[in-house]
């Protein structure tokens, strides 16, 4: 209206905002010219206004594999691609209007989960294992990999050496199998060991030797440790309650302490989520339900 009143009368900006009492400098916002016309000063129409141009931007920038770019590599590729030639900053305008720009605090997107969490219904039917690494009072590093029956908490298998390869995993995984005394394929059959994505468990000779033994391997999600939570847990605690408390002068040394440890672990730790019993007193009380 502002606009009207000033073309139809011919009127200044200044004399127009002291008729209406505003500033100068509001008026003359209200009444610039959009485009630019003959005889008058004001900004050129943006190009971003174009509904084709529009159409190429929304659909590079929802292309597949497209999603994380940004105006930068939008507007390359609108030349390249397009033969669109326009600049940066334009592309950058409908970006930002169309609501295609990443926002600066930009979080890392979580993956979906591939598995559930284990909730086993009694003992010997999902188990997990995994490896963490400590260092000798030398600085020599060692390697301790863990197997935890996640229903009733316990270690059932341990090593702990110099080297990390697939064979201190399958000798962890044997000892575990050995002492619950599942030494047949038909023994096995309903076990099931999640392990994740390392080099070690997904060796060739490591998953063999779980296809030997009737062993169901299954591994957790990229980048998921809360899908492996019961052995993580127990490994923490390990670590709080032995190792940093401790300085182990050679590996024989270590392998003591740990020893005790997994014994004191599994016959005298108590767990809140046992409702505060010991493992072995938990897989005593199933055993002993089962039976009645």
């Amino acid at each position: 209206m502002t606009r009207e009143v000033r073309q139809e009368r011919r009127m200044s900006i200044r004399r127009l905002a002291r008729a209406i009492e505003e500033p100068a400098s509001t008026v003359g916002a209200w009444v610039k010219p959009v485009c630019a016309g003959e005889g008058e000063r004001g900004r050129r129409c943006p190009v971003s206004g174009d509904p084709r141009l529009r159409g190429a931007v929304r659909r590079l920038c929802c292309a597949p594999r497209h999603e994380t770019f940004g105006y930068r590599r939008i507007w390359a590729l609108l030349r390249r691609g397009e033969g669109v030639y326009v600049n940066r900053k334009t592309v950058w305008r409908i970006m930002h209007e169309e609501g295609l720009v990443r926002p600066k605090v930009w979080r890392r997107p979580r993956r979906p989960k591939r598995v559930q969490k284990m909730r086993p219904r009694g003992p010997n039917a999902g188990w997990q294992i995994d490896m963490t690494s400590l260092t000798l009072s030398d600085m020599t590093p060692v390697f301790l990999v863990m197997v935890v029956d996640c229903y009733t908490r316990e270690v059932v298998g341990w090593t702990l050496d110099r080297r990390c390869r697939a064979s201190e995993w399958v000798s962890a995984v044997r000892m575990a199998l050995e002492a619950r005394g599942l030494v047949t394929k038909e023994a096995c059959r309903k076990l099931t060991l999640r392990c994740d994505n390392g080099a070690q468990p997904c060796s060739k000779r490591f998953v063999e030797y779980l296809g030997s033994m009737g062993v169901r391997g299954e591994y957790t999600g990229y980048s998921a440790p809360d899908d492996n939570a019961y052995v993580e847990r127990v490994i923490r605690t390990v670590k709080e309650e032995e190792v940093w408390l401790n300085a182990y002068e050679t590996l024989s040394e270590a392998r003591e302490a740990i020893e005790k440890y997994v014994n004191h672990y599994n016959n005298e730790r108590i767990h809140a989520s046992l409702g505060y019993r010991t493992p072995s007193e938990e897989r005593a009380a199933y055993v002993t339900l089962a039976a009645a």
